[in-house]
């Protein structure tokens, strides 16, 4: 027999004294799937349904099935489920109302989903999908459905009911957790967010790290913004992107800046990765760049120190990187246009690059005192 309040208060008091603390969303999903279970609640599936902050994805959902691996489904701006005009959702019906969705799945009007027909054909006989209200609108949803003959009965029900206050309190705080480091991990770079996230947030706050360091510079963009207006210049400028960041990111690397039409991204030094590695590693990723069809980049290559920390006064900080290999990157980077050449690599890149380079010559370089050697690699 169910006992529905004490089995409420048992997984509501877990909610709250565990559930927020758990790593992510789906750890939090999983675990409340098999709480039910054990309350003798038949859920044959559960899915947490959450809109984001992210400058990709309009939304995340995190589905928890018995026997299988938990799934995420990341949804992009650009996908049939937000573009599609004539699509009925069941997300979308909970936020026209406000209230709690629910359908028995021998219902015809089934058809008229786009989920519950898999459902149904899945063995599925009822589904439920219960508001979450964390910011005001939006409105996110959490959905259980069974197997059962006959589906949830009115006391699996008002379980599910007690248990929703708790719920929604626990998902809220995973939200806003993912949220704002969604949000940090756009504007700053991975490490940098989990920095910030960990408290790094005190003016003068400075963390050093050893690593490949890659400059990359949109040739002619001077000219191309003085010609035309902010939203070609824009797109110019986010087509050139998508031809850097995706070649650093695929080689192991981390975009950290962006200024302007310049790129600074850093290749760690790590005990899984020596200099030598790192350096093959964002040369490839130059080169893979490169390779993309688009207007002509410069780029620069060294093996040193990225400084990056808080700088700012007051209340407003920016989370910015520093330092003499910083500077020297930024000036070697300029010697592309002056050399012709599409790469240019520092002495210590070359070095332990392990491979063939081509000597550029010496160069005074603004802001150092002797000349500096400029390389370019091979192939």
């Amino acid at each position: 027999m169910i006992l529905p309040d004490r089995s409420a208060t048992a997984i509501s008091a877990w909610l709250l004294a565990e559930g927020a603390h758990l790593p992510d969303m789906g750890a939090l999903v999983e675990g409340l799937a098999l709480r039910l279970l054990a309350a003798e609640v038949p859920v044959a599936r559960v899915a947490s349904m959450v809109e984001t902050l992210h400058p990709r994805f309009v939304g995340a959902m995190r589905v928890w099935e018995p026997g299988s691996d938990m799934r995420l489904r990341r949804v992009t701006f650009d996908d049939p489920v937000v573009v599609a005009p004539d699509a009925k959702y069941t997300i979308d019906e909970l936020q026209k109302t406000g209230a709690p969705f629910e359908m028995r799945l021998d219902d015809p009007a089934v058809d008229e989903y786009d989920l519950l027909p898999a459902l149904r054909d899945a063995g599925h006989t009822h589904y439920l999908l219960l508001p979450l209200r964390f910011r005001g609108d939006p409105l996110h949803g959490v959905s259980f459905s069974t197997k059962v003959p006959g589906g949830f009965t009115p006391a699996h029900r008002a379980l599910l009911d007690a248990i929703l206050p708790a719920l929604n309190a626990v998902m809220n705080v995973q939200s806003v957790h993912r949220m704002w480091a969604d949000v940090l991990r756009a504007y700053v770079g991975s490490e940098p967010a989990d920095l910030i996230l960990k408290g790094a947030i005190r003016r003068g706050d400075v963390r050093r790290i050893r690593a490949a360091l890659l400059m990359s510079d949109l040739r002619g963009f001077t000219v191309l913004a003085n010609a035309a207006d902010p939203e070609t210049t824009v797109a110019a400028i986010n087509a050139y992107l998508d031809r850097v960041v995706p070649a650093v990111v695929s080689q192991g690397g981390e975009v950290l800046k962006f200024m302007g039409d310049g790129v600074l991204a850093i290749f760690p030094v790590s005990a899984a990765r020596d200099a030598a590695a790192a350096c093959a590693a964002a040369l490839a990723a130059a080169r893979q760049a490169l390779a993309v069809e688009g207007p002509r980049l410069g780029m620069a290559l060294h093996l040193g120190e990225a400084a990056y920390g808080n700088i700012g006064a007051g209340d407003r900080l920016d989370f910015t990187v520093i330092g003499r290999d910083v500077n020297l990157l930024a000036r070697l980077e300029k010697l592309c246009g002056q050399t012709g050449e599409a790469i240019v690599l520092s002495d210590a890149f070359a070095a332990a690059l392990g491979a063939p380079a081509r000597a550029l010559g010496t160069f005074e370089l603004k802001g150092f005192p002797a000349p500096q050697p400029a390389f370019a690699p091979e192939g």
